[in-house]
């Protein structure tokens, strides 16, 4: 009989395991939907409204300011994350979170570079009236012959040079000439520097890069921040309250340690 008893124990507990597990699964593919989501739709709105305002829309461009929407859409990312752990066995609850985040962060925070891709592949196909795989294959030559890299890889490291890209085929045949024109309105500050023209190359490239950097740390500072947010508040909702005892009638209370007062002594009479 004990045996049997112990078996459904048993049996039941490995159910609400995999219903658990489950639950974590399906909240976390909720999260990442909802992020990608997110991203999208805002690298659309830049890419269709807000980088093409006229003498601003460059610099948008360049401050890549859409990414500022990192710090919304990965809090909530930290913080689901933080209060779906609880789904898990205690033992797998921070590193499973740990591990999923780590692999998460830089796919999702490339979602907006990727879109940005697609966008260029899409507007190059429009202007010259060609198609998408037409397109690609043009792109990915003048990639390789600009960076020696094709594909995304490609537009990646470039944008991190020259935001501005060509959308036609003669804009990419004065790609050079472009990259030259960038490069001399900082002749100026080579001159009061004294540095040479590939020192200033490299510097707009690693402001470039720094910019990128500042939002993927600000990305990962949030998504970590919010994560403990939401175990501590997972501890608060979970955290056992002490024992509540029925107040101590007064008779029962114990005295209070104050000085005993010593009375005079009673003096007895001799009849």
């Amino acid at each position: 009989m004990k045996s049997l008893k112990l078996l459904a124990q048993t049996f039941f507990n490995v159910v609400k395991l995999l219903a658990q597990i489950f639950l974590y699964v399906v909240i976390v593919l909720n999260l990442i939907f909802l992020v990608l989501i997110t991203k999208v739709a805002t690298s659309f709105v830049c890419e269709e409204l807000i980088y093409k305002i006229l003498f601003i829309g460059d610099l948008f461009t360049i401050l890549d300011i859409g990414e500022f929407v990192n710090v919304i859409v990965f809090a909530i990312l930290g913080m689901g994350f933080g209060l779906a752990s609880v789904l898990l066995p205690k033992y797998a609850q921070i590193k499973t979170s740990a591990v999923l985040l780590i692999i998460l962060l830089p796919l999702l925070f490339s979602t907006s570079a990727f879109v940005k891709y697609t966008f260029w592949i899409e507007d190059f196909a429009q202007q010259q009236n060609i198609t998408i795989e037409q397109a690609e294959t043009i792109t990915n030559s003048f990639l390789k012959e600009r960076v020696n890299l094709k594909g995304f890889l490609g537009f990646y490291h470039y944008t991190a040079q020259f935001p501005i890209l060509p959308t036609k085929q003669k804009e990419m045949m004065k790609a050079e000439e472009m990259e030259k024109k960038v490069k001399s309105e900082f002749l100026g500050f080579t001159k009061i520097t004294k540095l040479k023209p590939e020192i200033i190359t490299l510097l707009l490239a690693c402001g470039s890069w720094t910019i990128r950097f500042f939002y993927f740390s600000l990305s990962a500072f949030t998504t970590v921040y919010h994560f403990h947010l939401g175990r501590q508040e997972i501890a608060k909702r979970f955290q056992p309250s002490p024992p509540k005892f029925p107040p101590v009638p007064p008779r029962f209370k114990p005295r209070s340690n104050k000085p005993v007062t010593q009375l005079p002594p009673h003096r007895v009479r001799n009849h």
